[in-house]
């Protein structure tokens, strides 16, 4: 199929220190990226983590702006009120899982981490580089998705700040 133009950018499946929630909570996150250069109307899709059930938590009417990211806590707290922070019905496991990001008909995977994303580390996120470059460490269970590798995420400013050959700041 044609190139997702909303990528599943970077999650935590193991958030202990890294970003806080609005509760103060130090709760899982999933960061989207619209890799296209027009705005990208989320209302209608969906976030899973079970490749049986793709409608599990859905978005409401929020936009990513053009080459822009948007981060959604995967807290199980199930909000979904535009403007607000979004956190879906589910949290990510650590001993890692299937996840995706589907259009609005409810079928059409726009991007997935299929069968699974291997286990995750402790604060240590896990993504796609950017550029997608291959210089940062490739996780050997990342085969299938060569260009998705761990990196670990450090405070920086209001961003995290991915540490690796080609560091980065993400929202």
């Amino acid at each position: 199929g044609s190139h997702a133009q909303v990528v599943i950018n970077e999650f935590m499946a193991d958030n202990e220190t890294g970003l806080l929630d609005e509760d103060g909570s130090f709760s899982d996150w999933i960061e989207l990226k619209n890799t296209s250069n027009t705005p990208v109307n989320l209302s209608g899709w969906y976030l899973t983590d079970k490749s049986n059930d793709l409608i599990k938590w859905e978005f409401p009417s929020v936009s990513i702006a053009a080459n822009d990211y948007l981060v959604v806590f995967a807290s199980s707290k199930n909000r979904s009120v535009a403007g607000s922070e979004l956190h879906t019905n589910f949290g990510l496991s650590k001993n890692g899982e299937y996840l995706a990001l589907v259009q609005r008909d409810g079928t059409t995977v726009e991007d997935e981490y299929a069968p699974n994303y291997p286990e995750q580390q402790a604060d240590i996120s896990y993504g796609i580089p950017l550029g997608g470059t291959t210089e940062v460490a490739i996780d050997e269970g990342a085969k299938h998705r060569p260009e998705r590798i761990a990196c670990k995420a450090e405070k920086s400013g209001n961003g995290f700040k991915l540490s690796g050959k080609k560091d980065f700041v993400v929202y």
